[in-house]
C-alpha cells in the first residue's frame, strides 16, 4: 500500500467503542470518536491495539486495505459474526478515506 493510500485510508479510521451487539441500540455520540492516521499509527503499535474493520467490499479489500484488517461491508454488519463478543475491544472501521 502506497503512504498517501495509507494516509488516505487512516485519516478516515472512525474508532467505535460498541457497547452492545452489531445494531442492538443506536449509537450515541459519546461511543465513538474519529482519529487521525498519527494516532492510529501509535494505538497499533501499543500493548493493546484495536481490532480494524473495512467497512467496504470485499473487491475494495482485496485491492487495498491495511495489514491485519478484517472485511465486513457495512450492508452485512449487523449479521457479521466477525465482529469480536468482547464489549471492551475498541474497534477501527475504516474505508478508502477522502478523495
Amino acid at each position: 500500500m502506497t503512504s498517501r493510500l495509507t494516509r488516505g485510508v487512516l485519516a478516515a479510521a472512525l474508532v467505535l467503542l460498541l457497547s452492545g451487539a452489531p445494531g442492538s441500540q443506536a449509537l450515541a455520540a459519546e461511543n465513538y470518536k474519529l482519529i487521525g492516521t498519527e494516532e492510529l499509527k501509535t494505538w497499533m503499535k501499543s500493548s493493546a491495539p484495536p481490532r480494524l474493520i473495512y467497512s467496504l467490499s470485499f473487491v475494495e479489500f482485496e485491492e487495498q486495505r491495511i495489514p491485519g484488517s478484517i472485511c465486513i461491508p457495512m450492508e452485512l454488519m449487523a449479521k457479521s459474526t466477525d465482529l469480536p463478543r468482547s464489549k471492551d475491544q475498541p474497534l477501527v472501521f475504516y474505508c478508502k478515506g477522502p478523495g
